[in-house]
């Protein structure tokens, strides 16, 4: 527990929605799993593959129709978000920065429900998401590049040697 997040922010386009958001979840990475049973062998286990789709469900306090028209796009006519965080190092006494970029669309929007003047939070889903970029202190700790092919994990490229052998 050395570091703490100690605040964050969402941006949507170049829509600041720091005084709306009410809550915010970055997409849960995750692989797809094949299982392996060699030949004769006594063990199986699961070899990962390809990413999964990524979600990133958040949700604003009000109704906001700069968010909600971003609905119903189609593949082309993404959206980007920015994610910024400010984690402190409690060990060492100093400040981190963290921007996490999502390119993607808008893909579910629910409603707020209202009871007598109070409404309830607006939630909504980004999905389709092509471009995931996480940055940690100006070092590329994830990006995930649909178009490019390109997974970099801790700064090294992944995709590089595939890329070239399968001439993507």
């Amino acid at each position: 527990m050395d570091r703490l997040i100690m605040g964050a922010n969402w941006w949507i386009q170049e829509v600041n929605q720091r005084l709306r958001v009410e809550r915010l979840q970055l997409p849960s990475l995750t692989r797809e799993m094949t299982q392996m049973t060699p030949g004769g062998g006594w063990f199986s286990l699961d070899v990962p593959g390809e990413i999964k789709q990524l979600e990133a469900p958040f949700s604003l306090n009000g109704a906001h129709e700069d968010v909600r028209s971003l609905f119903g796009r189609e593949p082309g006519d993404w959206t980007n978000f920015f994610y910024y965080e400010r984690l402190r190092d409690i060990v060492n006494g100093r400040n981190l920065g963290r921007v996490v970029h999502l390119r993607g669309l808008l893909n579910e929007v629910e409603q707020p429900e209202v009871t007598g003047k109070k409404g309830e939070p607006a939630k909504y889903k980004v999905g389709t998401i092509v471009l995931y970029k996480d940055i940690v202190n100006g070092k590329t700790v994830h990006l995930f590049d649909v178009f490019n092919n390109k997974l970099v994990i801790n700064g090294v490229n992944y995709t590089a040697e595939h890329n070239r052998l399968i001439a993507a």
